[in-house]
C-alpha cells in the first residue's frame, strides 16, 4: 500500500496542490481528471521529487517514475537505445518490451515509429526502471481510437501484474472503462 499524506506543492511559493491524501494499493490503475490547471502535471512531478513537496508525506514507494506527456522523437537513437537511457540493464529493457509487445521494434529508429508504438516505447522506459508507482501524464494524447485503447489496456495490465499506475487524462470517456478509481482534482485560484 502506498499512502500519499496531505501533501502541498507547486510552484514560486504558489501552491497549485492543497493537502491532497490518497491511498494506493497493488492493481490499481488511477485515473487522474480535472480541468486544465487544476494541477494535475503538479501532483505528479510532486510525487515523482522533479518539484519538491511544501507539506505532507509518501510513504511504501521509493522508487516513483513519472512518464511526461511529449518526448520528443530523436532521429538516430533505436528504440532499445531509447529505453536504455532509463535503464542501460538488458534483461529489464527485454522485460519491458516484452510486456508491452514491442520487441520486434527494438532495432527501429524512434523517429520512424508511430505515435502509438512510440508512446508503447515511453512506457517501457518507466516500467523498465522498476517502479513502485508509475505515473504517466496524457499517456494518449495524440493517439488516434485504436493506438489509444490498446495504451490504456497496457496500462490496466501493467498495473493488475502488480505495478500500480496513475495516468492523467482529457478524454475520460475512454480513459473510465480502463480505470479501477477516479481521481479529481479541483480547480483552484490562489
Amino acid at each position: 500500500m502506498i499512502e500519499i499524506l496531505h501533501i502541498s506543492a507547486g510552484y514560486k511559493g504558489r501552491n497549485v496542490i492543497k493537502d491532497f491524501s490518497l491511498s494506493i494499493a497493488e492493481g490499481d490503475c488511477i485515473l487522474l481528471k480535472g480541468l486544465n490547471g487544476s494541477g494535475k502535471t503538479t501532483l505528479m512531478k510532486a510525487l515523482a521529487g522533479l518539484i519538491p513537496l511544501f507539506g505532507g508525506s509518501i510513504a511504501g514507494a521509493e522508487r516513483i517514475v513519472m512518464v511526461p506527456t511529449r518526448i520528443p522523437k530523436v532521429k538516430g537513437f533505436t528504440l532499445r537505445e531509447f529505453i536504455a537511457t532509463s535503464n542501460p540493464n538488458p534483461k529489464e529493457i527485454d522485460g519491458a518490451m516484452q510486456k508491452l509487445g514491442i520487441e520486434d521494434l527494438a532495432g527501429r529508429d524512434i523517429s520512424t515509429l508511430s505515435d502509438g508504438q512510440f508512446q508503447k516505447g515511453c512506457i517501457a522506459t518507466g516500467l523498465s526502471r522498476r517502479a513502485d508507482l508509475l505515473l504517466l501524464d496524457e499517456p494518449t494524447a495524440f493517439l488516434d481510437y485504436k493506438a489509444r485503447e490498446s495504451v490504456l489496456k497496457i496500462l490496466r495490465d501493467i498495473a493488475s501484474s502488480g505495478t500500480p499506475i496513475i495516468f492523467s487524462s482529457h478524454d475520460i470517456a475512454a480513459a473510465l472503462p480502463f480505470a479501477t478509481k477516479v481521481v479529481e482534482l479541483p480547480f483552484q485560484m490562489d
